[in-house]
C-alpha cells in the first residue's frame, strides 16, 4: 500500500480539491488516501459551512478513500501548531508513504530548505536574527533578513530578497514549511510533495472560472443561496449534498451566528479571559470594552484589529475563548510525537483497506463509535477529546436550530462515520 496523506478542511470540497486531489495521487504514486480534516471549527478561528460527517461524505465520493478528523485543539490554531498536529497524528499511524499540499511556490527542494533552517537553528542564522531584533525589525521581516543572509552565504537557493519574502508571506508556503518542519522534528520518513495551486488565489472573493477559492464560494452562500452560481466550481456530490442539507433546513454556518453567545461568554468570563489561548498583552481588556459597544461580530472585530493583532489573529483568540482553550491545555498537547486516536468520518472499500493496515501497522485507538472509547483515562487522550465534543456542541447549538427535534443531545455519540462502497 502507497498511502497518501492530505490536510485538509474542505469547505467545501471543490474543484480546486479535486485537482489537487488527483495530481497528488499522480504525483505520489499513490494506491490509497486519506485526509486528516478540520471538524467543527477551522484554522481561521471560524465555524465549517457544514457539519464534519457531511463534508466527509463529500470528499470520499469525489474520491478520498478516507477522511479522519483533525483534533480540534490543533484545528483552530495557528499555521506552527495546526501542522504538527496534523502530521503528527499521520505519523502516529505507521503507514504513511507521502504528503502533499498546495503552495503558492510549487517547489518542494525550496521550501524544505527554509524549513531545515528554521528547524536547526545554525548559529550563524541565529546571530543575524539577534542583530536585526536588536536593531528594532519586527520578527517575521528580521527572520526574513537573517535566512536570506545565510542562504545567500551558503549559495543554497537561487532567490533575491525579496522573492524569498513573498515565499514567507505566502498562506500555503507558511503551512507547508511548517508540515515539513514537524516532519523534521519528529523524525518522520513520511514524504513531502507539494503542487502549485491553480487558477484562484486562497482569499480570492471571485467566481469567474471552473475553480475558484473556498472563500468565494462561502461569501457566495453567505450573501444568497442560489446555487447555481456556485454549480460549476464544485463537483457534483458536493452540489447534492449542500442541496439535500438546505432542502432539509441544514443551513450554512457562518461565525456571525455565534455573536450572541460569545458575548455572553466575554462578560460572564470577564475576570478569567486572559487564561485562554491567545488571550495575551492585555487584549481581553479591549475585546471586554469593545463587546459593549458593538453590534456585530465584524464590529467587535474590527474595533480590536491594530497593527499588532490582524484580523485572523482576533478571530482565532475569540474562537479560542468561544470553545474555552486554555493555554494550559494547548502547552500540553503542542508539541506531541504522537496522537493517542483517530476518528473516522466517512470511507470508502479502499479505506477500510487502510483502516485494516493501521490497526496492524499502529496500536493508535480507531474510535468508530464514541460508546467504545477505551483510553479516556490517558491525560492527553482526555484533554484532545474533550475538545472534540465541545465544539461538536458548540457547532451543533446553531446548526441544529432548524432541526431541534434531531438534536438528542452530545451528537458524536449518536452519528457514525459513513460507509460509501
Amino acid at each position: 500500500m502507497n498511502l497518501l496523506g492530505l490536510v485538509v478542511e474542505y469547505n467545501p470540497f471543490h474543484n480546486g480539491h479535486k485537482y489537487h486531489l488527483e495530481k497528488s495521487k499522480e504525483i505520489a504514486k499513490a494506491t490509497h488516501t486519506m485526509a486528516i480534516m478540520s471538524g467543527s471549527f477551522l484554522q481561521r478561528g471560524e465555524p465549517a459551512l457544514f457539519d464534519k460527517y457531511t463534508r466527509a461524505e463529500m470528499a470520499v465520493k469525489s474520491g478520498v478513500d478516507l477522511v479522519i478528523e483533525l483534533p480540534t485543539l490543533y484545528a483552530c490554531q495557528s499555521a506552527e501548531i495546526f501542522s504538527h498536529g496534523a502530521i503528527a497524528t499521520l505519523n502516529s499511524l505507521n503507514c504513511v508513504s507521502s504528503i502533499c499540499f498546495g503552495s503558492e511556490e510549487g517547489d518542494v527542494g525550496i521550501l524544505n530548505t527554509i524549513a531545515e533552517i528554521l528547524v536547526k537553528e545554525p548559529i550563524e542564522f541565529k546571530l543575524n536574527l539577534k542583530k536585526h531584533l536588536d536593531d528594532g525589525v519586527v520578527f517575521p521581516i528580521a527572520r526574513s533578513k537573517a535566512l536570506y543572509e545565510y542562504i545567500k552565504t551558503h549559495n543554497l537557493l537561487h532567490l533575491n530578497e525579496n522573492e524569498l519574502q513573498q515565499v514567507l508571506n505566502s498562506s500555503n508556503n507558511i503551512l507547508g514549511i511548517e508540515y515539513i518542519k514537524s516532519l523534521i522534528k519528529i523524525y518522520s520518513s513520511i514524504k513531502p510533495y507539494t503542487i502549485t495551486r491553480v487558477a484562484s488565489e486562497y482569499n480570492s472573493s471571485d467566481i469567474n472560472s471552473n475553480i475558484c477559492s473556498a472563500t468565494a464560494i462561502r461569501n457566495s452562500l453567505k450573501n444568497n443561496q442560489n446555487l447555481q452560481l456556485i454549480e460549476n466550481v464544485i463537483p457534483k456530490p458536493t452540489f447534492d449534498e449542500i442541496n439535500s442539507k438546505i432542502d432539509s433546513n441544514f443551513n450554512p454556518v457562518f461565525d456571525y451566528m455565534f455573536y450572541d453567545i460569545l458575548s455572553s461568554i466575554i462578560i460572564r468570563d470577564y475576570e478569567n479571559l486572559h487564561n485562554y489561548f491567545e488571550v495575551n498583552e492585555g487584549i481581553e481588556n479591549k475585546i471586554y470594552s469593545n463587546i459593549f459597544t458593538s453590534q456585530s461580530l465584524e464590529e467587535l472585530i474590527n474595533s480590536t484589529k491594530s497593527k499588532r493583532y490582524t484580523m485572523t489573529k482576533i478571530k482565532r483568540t475569540l474562537n479560542n475563548i468561544l470553545l474555552g482553550v486554555t493555554k494550559e491545555d494547548i502547552l500540553k498537547v503542542k508539541d506531541l510525537n504522537s496522537i493517542p486516536y483517530i476518528r473516522v468520518l466517512a470511507f470508502n472499500n479502499k479505506g477500510r483497506e487502510i483502516i485494516k493496515k493501521i490497526k496492524t501497522s499502529s496500536d493508535i485507538e480507531i474510535i468508530t463509535k464514541f460508546s467504545k472509547i477505551s483510553h479516556i483515562d490517558d491525560p492527553i487522550f482526555k484533554t484532545l477529546i474533550k475538545y472534540d465534543l465541545k465544539s461538536s456542541n458548540m457547532y451543533n447549538l446553531i446548526y441544529y436550530k432548524n432541526n431541534k427535534d434531531l438534536l438528542k443531545g452530545p451528537m458524536d455519540y449518536y452519528l457514525s462515520p459513513k460507509y460509501l462502497p
